[in-house]
């Protein structure tokens, strides 16, 4: 019987040590970081196509500076009107990303800036880890301020 506890317990130890390890923080934070600045990419370059890819099938909108958009037709279709008008041009700088502890959702907040408009405001974009390990953007959100004069 003693001979059965000490194998069960090597072979229970010889499990637990030998699973992979979590993800660190860090690295998460770094996956969602590359994948917000491919987003800004898509968006700089105006491909609706490489933009689109950026959200995840539930998405959705948020925000006074946001034009109401919900799933993926009408983020398509939000993109390409905006992308229309030579004008607009869309930047960000990421001040903060956060990993939640599951590390399957994260956000990012920062600044955005479109130029044409001349508007700015803080942006809060909502990112869910996809079953492939991409992140991709599940809310995004941005409310306008007025520039100092």
């Amino acid at each position: 019987m003693k001979t059965v506890v000490v194998a069960l317990y090597l072979a229970a130890t010889a499990i637990a040590t030998h699973q992979s390890p979590q993800t660190s923080v860090s690295a998460l934070e770094a996956a969602v970081r590359d994948a917000d600045d491919s987003w800004a990419k898509a968006i700089a370059a105006k491909s609706v196509e490489q933009t689109v890819s950026s959200y995840d099938a539930e998405t959705l909108t948020a925000g006074s500076a946001m034009p109401s958009a919900n799933g993926l037709a009408a983020i398509r279709a939000m993109w390409t009107k905006l992308f229309a008008q030579p004008e607009f041009t869309l930047t960000w700088k990421v001040n903060k990303v956060v990993v939640t502890q599951s590390g399957t959702i994260a956000y990012s907040t920062g600044i955005w800036r479109m130029t044409g408009r001349d508007a700015t405001g803080p942006y809060l974009a909502v990112w869910r880890k996809q079953p492939d390990g991409r992140w991709k953007v599940l809310i995004d959100g941005a409310w306008r301020c007025r520039l100092p004069q």
